[in-house]
C-alpha cells in the first residue's frame, strides 16, 4: 500500500512532535477529544502499533503485508479499514475510561502507581540491559519514550479502575438478577445437537495409542473409506427421518456420537469462543425458529441440532453451569457486567471529537507492530 502523500509542513511537523516526544516527553497535538481529555498523536500511535501486534498475533489469517491490508476483507471494506476501525473504537475507550474516571473522583494509589513504575524499569532491563536511552530508541518505533510509556500505562489503569468502581463487588452499577435475565433471553440460543464425525478419525500406533504432534495435540487423518462412507449414511438416514417426522430426541439417542449435555447447549454470539464452530453453531440455531433443525458440515464432523426455547432461568441452575460459569476467571455475571460497560462506554463515542486526517497517519497499513510492550 502507498504511502498518502503529505505537505512538507505535515512532514515537518511530524518530525519535531517525534524529537520532542524523544527528548522531553508527550508534546504531540491532540488527535482525540473528549471534554477536556484527550490522546495526542504519541499515545495515538502507540496505541496502534500495539492494537497491530494483537491482531497479527491473535489471527491466524492477518498478514503483515501491503497486499494483505490492501485486500477487502468485508464488502466494500479492505483490511486496514476494518482493523482501524476497531482500533479506533479501542481508543475511544482508553478515553472515556479517562473522562468517567475524573468524573467519579477516583484516584490510583501509591502501590499501584509504584507498581506501573517498577514494571516499566523491569521492561528496561529486559529489553534494553538497563539503558533507558536504548530503550528510548526501542520505544520510538512506536512514537513514545519511556516517560510517555509510563503515563500510558497509568492512562489504561484507569479504565480497570472505572470498570471496579461500577461492576465489581458491590459496584456502583453491578449487574442485577433481572438484567442477567434479559441478557440470557435477548443473546442466547438453545439448542441440542446430533453429532457424526464424519470428517476424520484419530492417528494411533501399533498398540492403538493415540499419537500426538509436537505441539501435543493428537494427530487426526482421514477416515477410511468405507467407515466415512458409514458415517455419511447415517448423516443422511437423520435427516430423513427428520423430514419425515420422527422425533428428534430418539434420533439424538440412537446416532448422536457424543451426548454430554442431555439439556442441550446454551450459547451467545456477544461471548468470546476458541473455535469459530460455535460461531457456525449459533448462526445455524438463530436462523431457525424454536422447534427446527438445522445442519452443519463442517471439518469436524456433521452436526443436526434442533432449536429449543430459553428456560426461564436456566443461566442459575448448576447443570448449566459450562456455560453459564460462575467461577473462574470469565463467569456469567462478569459477561453481562462486561457487556453493559462496553454500552455505556460507547455511549459517549458521539462526543468525542476526533482528528480523521491526523489519525491516518497511524494506521494499522503503516505503523509498526508492537508486541512486548
Amino acid at each position: 500500500m502507498k504511502k498518502k502523500t503529505v505537505s512538507l509542513l505535515l512532514c515537518a511537523a511530524v518530525l519535531i512532535c517525534t524529537l520532542a516526544v524523544t527528548a522531553c516527553g508527550d508534546s504531540t497535538p491532540a488527535v482525540m477529544t473528549l471534554d477536556g481529555h484527550s490522546v495526542t498523536a504519541a499515545m495515538y500511535h502507540y496505541w496502534a502499533s500495539g492494537a497491530k501486534g494483537g491482531y497479527i498475533s491473535k489471527y491466524e489469517d492477518v498478514e503483515n503485508t501491503d497486499e494483505y491490508w490492501q485486500s477487502e476483507l468485508t464488502e466494500g471494506k479492505t483490511a486496514a479499514e476494518y482493523f482501524d476501525e476497531l482500533t479506533l473504537d479501542s481508543i475511544k475507550t482508553n478515553l472515556v475510561g479517562m473522562k468517567l474516571f475524573d468524573d467519579y473522583g477516583l484516584s490510583l494509589d501509591k502501590d499501584e502507581t509504584d507498581s506501573i513504575s517498577d514494571y516499566v524499569k523491569d521492561l528496561v532491563k529486559e529489553y534494553a540491559d538497563g539503558s533507558k536511552s536504548t530503550m528510548n530508541t526501542v520505544l520510538g518505533e512506536y512514537g513514545i519514550n519511556l516517560s510517555l510509556l509510563e503515563q500510558i500505562y497509568r492512562e489504561e489503569s484507569k479504565l480497570t479502575k472505572v470498570y471496579d468502581y461500577l461492576y465489581g463487588d458491590g459496584g456502583a452499577e453491578a449487574v442485577t438478577d433481572d438484567e442477567l435475565e434479559q441478557y440470557y433471553q435477548d443473546y442466547y440460543v438453545h439448542f441440542q445437537l446430533i453429532y457424526i464425525n464424519n470428517a476424520y478419525q484419530y492417528v494411533t500406533d501399533s498398540e492403538g495409542n493415540m499419537v500426538t504432534d509436537d505441539d501435543g495435540y493428537y494427530k487426526t487423518e482421514d477416515l477410511e473409506a468405507s467407515v466415512k462412507a458409514e458415517k455419511d449414511a447415517a448423516v443422511a438416514s437423520v435427516k430423513e427421518k427428520l423430514a419425515s417426522g420422527e422425533d428428534f430426541d430418539s434420533l439424538y439417542e440412537q446416532y448422536s456420537e457424543f451426548k454430554g449435555y442431555s439439556g442441550g447447549y446454551y450459547y451467545s454470539a456477544s461471548r468470546q469462543y476458541s473455535d469459530l464452530l460455535f460461531y457456525q453453531l449459533i448462526k445455524a440455531a438463530s436462523e431457525v425458529e424454536i422447534g427446527e433443525t438445522a445442519s452443519l458440515e463442517t471439518d469436524t464432523g456433521a452436526y443436526i441440532l434442533k432449536r429449543l426455547s430459553l428456560d426461564e432461568g436456566a443461566w442459575k441452575s448448576s447443570e448449566n453451569a459450562d456455560f453459564f460459569p460462575t467461577d473462574g476467571d470469565s463467569t456469567y455475571k462478569d459477561s453481562v457486567n462486561q457487556y453493559k460497560f462496553r454500552e455505556k462506554i460507547k455511549s459517549y463515542y458521539e462526543d468525542i471529537t476526533v482528528d480523521e486526517e491526523a489519525i491516518k497517519e497511524f494506521s494499522i497499513a503503516l505503523v509498526t507492530p508492537c508486541y512486548s510492550f
